[in-house]
């Protein structure tokens, strides 16, 4: 969808190159988040898509065409633009402003007033309570919803996104970057996203590329960036802590134990006592007679248990639970706040789905540690 073909830009104050030499391909469809340091190109890179700056060489083609041979204005209306401080004009309504593209489309204009509204809704402002509002009369978040509105107000494929979010509150920047994935699932717009936060890049992108004075230095999927990063700037600027970063992108069923070893609350106490002996783990889960989750109980305390009757006072209830769409960091917190070794995922609260244990978490963080290991020691060979 947008390729970039030895994209050279220089400004004459400039001693080295603002962007030097890039070439990329971005996929119909997915993110690409730019992310580096100040400096680096990443701003110079977005803004030459549409051509708010010129390069100085090579080309960008959007689409498949040239983006230097078309008309600048008609380049601009097929390309959405947020900015971090919305860039919402102060003189228009909410319904105004999103309306601005559209209208100069020459769009009918109920056409218009059923597209405004579809899209408040779509990032969820209600129509009625935010139409007739100025930029004035809204919060941080509400304006950020407005400006990605008015972007998709002429449902532009592409979307550039500079800084989205780098201007409101922390709650209010996470609640955003959810609401902003959910949305592109529904929509699947081509994406380029730039931001100087490692951590957003790695929940925003499909696709990162990590700059630097100008020259793309890595270009990857997030969790390749996590896992194999291409030199010592890659892994400095990703962090030390890299490994929970690869957890964080890593949904819970990659590990989701949905067969283990599980006793009823009404098993007699030399049956939960042969389960642990054909059992690696030092908890068992129990279940009632209708097989919903009743808890867990420990190997030490079955030991204590004395006698046949009544070990099932030793049973706990577990402290919390996973949502199926939570990450293995988010299990991972749960575990460490709560001193468990185990969580159960549940769907709704009351559908048991199967346990997250500790020991698979990091047995499945350093096999694939491994892997990328050998697959660079495979590829240096050859």
């Amino acid at each position: 969808m947008i390729q970039f073909n030895r994209v050279t830009k220089r400004y004459s104050s400039m001693a080295r190159p603002a962007v030097d030499g890039l070439s990329l391909d971005v996929r119909e469809g997915e993110t690409c988040v730019f992310v580096g340091p100040s400096g680096c190109g990443k701003t110079t890179t977005l803004k030459m898509i549409n051509r708010i700056f010129e390069p100085t060489a090579g080309e960008i083609f959007v689409n498949g065409e040239n983006v230097l041979t078309q008309d600048q204005d008609q380049l601009r209306q097929g390309i959405g633009y947020v900015i971090q401080k919305t860039g919402l004009f102060p003189h228009y309504t909410v319904f105004e402003n999103v309306a601005t593209v559209p209208r100069l489309l020459k769009w009918e204009e109920g056409r218009v007033a059923a597209r405004v509204r579809e899209l408040l809704e779509l990032v969820g402002l209600d129509p009625d309570e935010n139409m007739q509002k100025f930029p004035r009369e809204l919060s941080g978040g509400q304006s950020q919803r407005v400006g990605v509105a008015r972007a998709m107000a002429a449902d532009p494929p592409v979307m550039l996104m500079d800084e989205p979010f780098g201007a409101v509150d922390p709650i209010t920047r996470t609640q955003l970057q959810n609401e902003f994935l959910t949305l592109q699932q529904k929509v699947r717009k081509t994406i380029c996203f730039v931001t100087h936060d490692i951590d957003e890049a790695i929940k925003m992108g499909d696709r990162i590329a990590i700059m630097n004075h100008g020259q793309l230095v890595q270009y990857d999927t997030p969790e390749n960036l996590l896992l194999a990063p291409a030199d010592d700037f890659v892994a400095e600027f990703i962090g030390s802590d890299r490994s929970l970063k690869v957890l964080s992108l890593l949904p819970v069923r990659k590990v989701l134990k949905r067969q283990f070893r599980m006793v009823s609350e009404t098993a007699e106490l030399s049956t939960v006592r042969a389960s642990f002996d054909a059992s690696e783990r030092n908890r068992l889960v129990v279940e009632d007679e209708r097989g919903n989750l009743v808890g867990y109980v420990s190997r030490s305390d079955m030991d204590k248990a004395g006698s046949a009757r009544g070990w099932n006072r030793f049973i706990k209830p577990f402290p919390a639970f996973l949502p199926p769409e939570a990450t293995l960091r988010d299990a991972l917190a749960v575990m460490l706040q709560h001193d468990i070794g185990a969580v159960p995922v549940m769907e709704g609260r009351r559908r048991f789905m199967g346990m997250i244990y500790l020991d698979d978490i990091r047995s499945y963080v350093g096999e694939a540690y491994q892997e990328r290991d050998s697959d660079s020691s495979t590829q240096e060979g050859a």
